[in-house]
């Protein structure tokens, strides 16, 4: 008994026993005539039901939010000796009164020079903090609304909550309610770690 050796009429490759389509060009090479069909289920990509829901939308938003905070943040603190300038210059031509004058400078802490100076750090910190979480935050929402790469989306969510404690060190409470929303967005992010891809 021989082996007989065929071979693909189309490219000429080498065919194994009993073949209906060559292996390196897929040509049919039954022996019957008959074209045969390839054997193709077309395969389709799994429709993912899961998703996060509004969590992915509601920290987006926290993010957009956070850098438009961190730009104000930064004008008023880069161009705060010039408003108070020009508040100042109102009040000494009777457009706005002394006491109302005044009363604001008491209000944000700005009657000294010391006072104006603490509080254009604190209003450039407080822009950093923004900026960096705001950053982190629209990382996060990319990959929950993705639901890929888990830890970068637990991750850059925590960075975005944490970075606002800081807020309660310089004197802004917001920072603690923000960090609050923010941790209980890191929860959810965990309890759907399930629906994540990677």
């Amino acid at each position: 008994m021989t082996d007989e050796v065929k071979f693909c009429y189309k490219c000429g490759a080498s065919l194994p026993d009993g073949a209906d389509f060559c292996p390196e060009c897929g040509a049919s090479v039954r022996a019957d005539g008959e074209r045969a069909v390839p054997d193709t289920t077309v395969g389709t990509a799994p429709v993912r039901q899961d998703s996060l829901g509004a969590i992915p939308v509601l920290i987006l938003v926290y993010g957009i939010f956070a850098l438009i905070v961190a730009v104000f943040a930064f004008m008023f603190g880069i161009m705060l000796d010039t408003m108070l300038d020009m508040l100042k210059d109102y009040a000494e031509r009777g457009l706005i009164t002394q006491d109302d004058y005044q009363q604001f400078l008491e209000l944000i802490g700005a009657t000294t020079e010391a006072g104006k100076n603490a509080l254009k750090t604190n209003l450039i910190i407080e822009g950093v903090i923004f900026a960096l979480s705001g950053i982190a935050a629209i990382v996060s929402s990319h990959y929950c609304g993705k639901l890929e790469n888990y830890k970068m989306a637990f991750y850059m969510c925590i960075a975005a909550s944490a970075l606002t404690v800081i807020m309660v060190f310089i004197g802004d409470i917001s920072g603690l309610l923000l960090a609050i929303v923010g941790f209980v967005m890191c929860y959810l992010i965990y309890q759907n770690k399930h629906k994540f891809t990677s």
